[in-house]
C-alpha cells in the first residue's frame, strides 16, 4: 500500500511529466498565411456578411479549415464549396495564392466582373464550377494551364469571345 508521501511525490512527478509533454507538442496548426489571407479577401470581394451562410468565416487564425465551404487536408485549403450562397462581387485575384486547391465551386451565385487569370495558377484544380453567375469578358487562355482540370462549367454567365485554344490541350 502507498503512504501519502509516496503517492505525493508520484503525482508531483507525473505533473511534471505531463506539462514537459504540454510544452513540446506543437501549436494548433492553421493554414499559411497567404491562404487564410486568399479566403479573407473572398469573403470581403464578395459580401461576406450578407452570405447564406458564413459560419466561422473571419474565425481566429487556426479555425479557416472549420469555415462553411471550406475544406482542408494536411493544413492547406483543397476545397472551396460556396454553391448558391448568395455571394455578390467579383472573384478575388487572391484565390491564385491556394496551391492545393483541388475544387472551387462558386456555381448560381451573383458574381460579377471577368474570371482572373490568376486563377490559371492552380496546378492542384480539378473542378471548377462558376455557372450560373453573371461573369462577364472572355475566358481566360490561362486556364488552360490547369493540367489537372476534370470539370469546368462555366455556362449561364455573360463570358464573351472564343474559347480558347489552350482550353483543348487538357488532358484530364
Amino acid at each position: 500500500m502507498l503512504n501519502a508521501a509516496v503517492l505525493y511525490r508520484y503525482i508531483a512527478t507525473l505533473g511534471v511529466a505531463v506539462a514537459l509533454t504540454l510544452l513540446t507538442l506543437p501549436p494548433v496548426f492553421a493554414v499559411p498565411p497567404q491562404e487564410r489571407d486568399a479566403l479573407i479577401a473572398l469573403y470581403n470581394a464578395t459580401d461576406g456578411p450578407n452570405w447564406e451562410n458564413s459560419t466561422g468565416w473571419l474565425g481566429e487564425p487556426g479555425t479557416e479549415c472549420s469555415w462553411h465551404g471550406v475544406n482542408c487536408s494536411n493544413d492547406r485549403v483543397t476545397g472551396l464549396d460556396l454553391r448558391e450562397n448568395s455571394l455578390n462581387g467579383s472573384i478575388p485575384l487572391q484565390l491564385g495564392q491556394l496551391s492545393q486547391l483541388e475544387m472551387l465551386d462558386l456555381a448560381i451565385n451573383q458574381l460579377t466582373g471577368v474570371i482572373p487569370t490568376e486563377l490559371g495558377q492552380l496546378s492542384q484544380l480539378q473542378i471548377l464550377y462558376l455557372w450560373d453567375n453573371q461573369l462577364s469578358g472572355a475566358i481566360p487562355p490561362e486556364l488552360g494551364q490547369l493540367s489537372q482540370l476534370q470539370l469546368l462549367y462555366l455556362d449561364n454567365n455573360q463570358l464573351s469571345g472564343l474559347i480558347p485554344s489552350a482550353l483543348g490541350q487538357l488532358r484530364q
